[in-house]
């Protein structure tokens, strides 16, 4: 699994063993062939990261790699947090699915990246795509959005929405930032000087 700090956008795929090859082609197939090469990679100590494979590879395309410290796990939150809230989303399908998760794997990572989040106030594809996805709920249902689409004007309205991303993701900065002000204001207080 692997989600980018700033949007929380995530790619995640269904391994049977996590292998040193396996994470070097989950970073080339997921990350660097649909969004380029990232400047860092936060881990944790895992030996499919800290072995030759992964690391040779990241220092070929100048990834900075970071380990978290094994003593310090919290430091790779970001992961985990998203971890537990995919695997939260596939438990609730998975009565559905009878057990099917892998294939359930693709509908609950749509779900999260549509679904806003708090530390930013918008959704992982607005902020990677420049608009929202339309999502099955806005087929076949007299919403707004289905409303008012025109056709001819869709290129045009693409064209502003894309103007207008990096502002949108200013203001989601700012929000990310304010949240992790309010997150250090609460932790703060409940710790005893």
């Amino acid at each position: 699994m692997a989600v980018d700090y700033f949007t929380k956008w995530v790619e995640a795929e269904p391994l049977a063993k996590i292998t040193k090859a396996n994470a070097k082609q989950f970073l080339w197939k997921n990350i660097i062939c649909h969004f380029g090469i990232p400047a860092k990679v936060i881990t944790d100590n895992g030996t499919q990261f800290t072995g030759k494979i992964f690391t040779s590879f990241c220092e070929d395309f100048h990834i900075q790699l970071v380990h978290t410290a094994i003593t310090h796990p919290q430091a790779n939150g970001q992961t985990d947090v998203t971890n537990r809230t995919i695997l939260k989303g596939l438990k609730t399908r998975l009565g559905k699915a009878g057990g099917q998760w892998v294939e359930e794997l693709p509908n609950v990572l749509w779900a999260y990246r549509t679904t806003s989040r708090t530390p930013t106030g918008e959704t992982p594809f607005n902020l990677y795509f420049g608009t929202e996805a339309v999502i099955p709920v806005d087929i076949g249902v007299p919403s707004n959005r289905v409303q008012t689409f025109d056709f001819n004007n869709n290129e045009e309205k693409l064209m502003t929405n894309l103007d207008l991303l990096p502002e949108a993701r200013d203001e989601a900065s700012l929000r990310f930032a304010a949240y992790h002000q309010r997150i250090a204001r609460h932790y703060n207080q409940r710790i005893k000087p």
